[in-house]
């Protein structure tokens, strides 16, 4: 595979990050691969990417609390001035 198709960021020894995240959801399987890239894209903030996937978590355990009838944690959805994916 190429740089396109297969980037660096998400090669961790010989696994990709999509090897794991193809097991999960679509929530926590970003929130895996935003994790795992975390400070490993060229060009971006060290922090862009954690920020990513605590709105990925956030969004399912929100799901997940009102799967179980109520919110235990309320979480806000990310105003325009914090990361979004």
């Amino acid at each position: 595979m190429n740089e396109k198709t297969s980037p660096s960021h998400y090669k961790f020894g010989g696994v990709e990050v999509i090897e794991i995240t193809q097991h999960l959801n679509f929530l926590l399987g970003n929130c895996v691969k935003y994790c795992a890239r975390a400070g490993r894209k060229d060009g971006e903030d060290i922090l862009d990417d954690p920020y990513k996937a605590r709105w990925y978590l956030n969004k399912q355990i929100d799901i997940e609390e009102t799967l179980r009838g109520g919110q235990e944690n309320e979480t806000e959805a990310p105003s325009s001035t914090q990361h979004t994916p």
